[in-house]
């Protein structure tokens, strides 16, 4: 097993957070020593020295590092406030087609939950725009899982058996698929949003949770959260995650009072305005 101080060497020449892995650090570290035992690599040493030189090594390295760990409508509140109020206050003011950004989306649990709210109010009868939805992770085996939609019971522990029957059919070894319905016109897309500028722009919403602010480095946050927030039109929304903020300093964006992780894109003014 790799020790603790080895790993956070491994992190830091990465970009990343030692903090943002207190609670997942025990799997990365075995994906990690898997990794280099396959590779014949010795030491940390000798794994930071070839990454130097080997591209295909270091990103196998960084999907080493990669945490993927999420479930349908993670966070129960989030997902009412989101339905209830954002979502139809988007569709009242976005014109004639909604754009959507799950950055960072590994498995696509979010990306579905949001097309079941997005199906069941076109269900209902509701008038709806078209939906443009941006679906990305730079782990492009994640998202390959995302676009085969099979998930283990324990991602769906947060759907109601209404939504279960509706949306998922079981498979052997107690597997779920999502309706193939809900596969549909999703932007599924290998990206990364620690280096690469966003895939798009003009986003209505964008959920950024659990992901660059919980594993990246200040540095590193801070240049790909600028794009992020330009990405947004004004008035457009930004989800974070349960323990996450915005890095310091001054953004143009305000908590919303029904989630405080839900911020709202506003002209930016600055102290000298």
């Amino acid at each position: 097993m790799i020790h603790d101080a080895d790993f956070q060497r491994v992190l830091h020449a990465f970009g990343l957070l030692w903090r943002g892995y207190r609670k997942v650090r025990k799997g990365a570290k075995r994906r990690l020593a898997a990794l280099m035992q396959a590779q014949g690599v010795a030491s940390v040493d000798d794994l930071l020295e070839r990454c130097r030189h080997d591209a295909k090594l270091s990103e196998d390295v960084r999907r080493a590092l990669a945490v993927s760990i999420s479930r349908f409508f993670r966070d129960q509140k989030l997902w009412h406030v989101l339905e209830r109020q954002v979502l139809p206050g988007i569709v009242g003011w976005s014109g004639k087609t909604v754009r959507i950004w799950s950055a960072g989306c590994a498995r696509g649990e979010e990306v579905y939950s949001l097309k079941i709210l997005w199906h069941e109010w076109a269900a209902a009868g509701a008038p709806l725009p078209k939906l443009e939805l941006w679906a990305t992770d730079f782990h492009c085996g994640l998202l390959e899982e995302a676009r085969r939609g099979v998930y283990q019971r324990s991602s769906l522990k947060e759907v109601d058996a209404e939504r279960q029957a509706a949306w998922f059919h079981g498979q052997t070894q107690g597997f779920f698929a999502v309706s193939d319905q809900l596969k549909e016109g999703i932007l599924w897309r290998c990206h990364d949003m620690s280096i690469e500028r966003p895939p798009s722009e003009g986003f209505h919403l964008v959920f950024l949770r659990n992901n660059l602010l919980t594993y990246y480095a200040p540095a590193v946050q801070r240049k790909a959260f600028a794009a992020v927030v330009d990405s947004l039109v004004e008035g457009g929304f930004l989800v974070l995650g349960r323990r996450e903020r915005p890095p310091g300093g001054m953004w143009p964006l305000i908590p919303c009072a029904a989630d405080s992780h839900l911020f709202r894109k506003v002209p930016f003014r600055s102290e000298f305005s």
